[in-house]
């Protein structure tokens, strides 16, 4: 199993933001929104971040996938 950050790119098509407004909004830095562009994981204190940040929960962030769908 591997990890893909799809759900949430989904969720930023869907409310009109972009990655930037997600590090300002989060309080992020680039790596790592550059982590998650690669679908690397990061550290639950991000996660929390995000979900505070957009309002959602884990599953609107991240989902697990099987390694064959790269």
């Amino acid at each position: 199993m591997a990890i893909s950050y799809r759900p949430l790119w989904i969720q930023l098509a869907n409310k009109g933001l972009q990655k930037t407004d997600v590090i300002k909004k989060a309080n992020l830095t680039t790596n790592v929104m550059a982590r998650m562009g690669k679908n690397k994981t990061i550290s639950f204190k991000n996660l929390e971040k995000i979900c505070t940040a957009l309002r959602c929960s884990p599953n609107d962030v991240f989902e697990f996938v099987e390694e064959s769908e790269f």
